[in-house]
């Protein structure tokens, strides 16, 4: 039967908590600036935990130490492929590469398990801290991406309803020297003038019904734009209406949704507010 005093409770418990704490930060806190940024705090982090466990005379705090630093290391690994999408081929690479490392680093050990004397890894620790810090200075006063909607002039209703409606594009332009993660405007379109002629047939006994639109930037998921890079984005239109085929409606940009019924029919194309949900607000 294993004997668990009191220190092996504490030391335990500190190095599970911490664990989950930086894997809770890596994979699940919403970061809203670089994930370079993210990185350095991470590392940051971690060579405390490292320079914690080079000057420590407890062995059993030092074991549970690499613990904390070689599995948050590998977490956070995962999330950077991902974030990335660096595929599959890369991730099996870097994990080949992350264990032959740790094959590596294990020759390097002392008699008394450490790598390095613990004023040097404390040194260590002031190093990637200002590194971590000018990190953050950059991303915070750089700003972040930038943002330019082109809608187009007009848009065409094919006979095939699997062709693509192209009504706008969004260009993201990256003016700072790290990536930073792309997080479009929630753009909202509209029928705009009178689209009676267009409305699709309403039951015997039921209201009217109108003709309704949507749009959606195909922006991915988990994209990022590289330093001083641009990337477009398409925004798709959907149409639900009749007698549609072969029509083409002009797109126009507005800061809302029109509340005019008269005129010609077009598809207005404006940014909408969002609730703290993250859900567009009527307007």
């Amino acid at each position: 039967m294993v004997d668990i005093d009191s220190e092996t409770l504490f030391n335990g418990a500190a190095a599970v908590l911490a664990t989950v704490a930086v894997l809770f930060f890596v994979f699940n806190v919403q970061w809203g600036y670089s994930p370079v940024s993210k990185v350095a705090l991470v590392l940051l982090f971690l060579s405390g935990v490292f320079a914690l466990t080079q000057r420590t005379d407890d062995y059993q705090l030092t074991l549970l130490g690499y613990g904390v630093v070689v599995v948050s290391f590998v977490g956070l690994f995962f999330e950077v492929v991902s974030a990335f999408g660096a595929g599959d081929a890369v991730t099996v690479v870097g994990l080949l590469l992350l264990a032959a490392a740790l094959f590596f680093v294990r020759t390097r050990l002392d008699e008394d398990e450490r790598f390095v004397a613990g004023r040097r890894a404390t040194y260590a620790v002031g190093v990637v801290a200002v590194l971590t810090v000018a990190v953050l200075l950059v991303d915070v006063t750089t700003g972040g991406l930038a943002y330019e909607l082109q809608p187009a002039s007009d848009v065409e209703f094919a006979e095939s309803h699997d062709e693509r409606m192209l009504v706008a594009s969004v260009v993201v332009t990256n003016p700072t020297p790290l990536p930073e993660r792309v997080e479009t405007p929630n753009y909202e379109v509209c029928a705009a003038g009178n689209w009676s002629e267009y409305r699709p047939p309403s039951e015997p006994g039921h209201p009217e019904r109108s003709v309704h639109v949507s749009a959606y930037v195909e922006d991915g998921y988990d994209e990022h734009v590289s330093p001083f890079g641009t990337k477009t984005y398409p925004v798709e239109l959907n149409i639900n209406g009749a007698n549609l085929t072969g029509e083409t409606f002009p797109v126009e940009r507005t800061s809302a949704c029109p509340d005019d019924e008269e005129g010609s029919p077009y598809v207005a194309i404006f940014e909408a507010e969002q609730d703290r949900y993250g859900r567009p607000v009527a307007l």
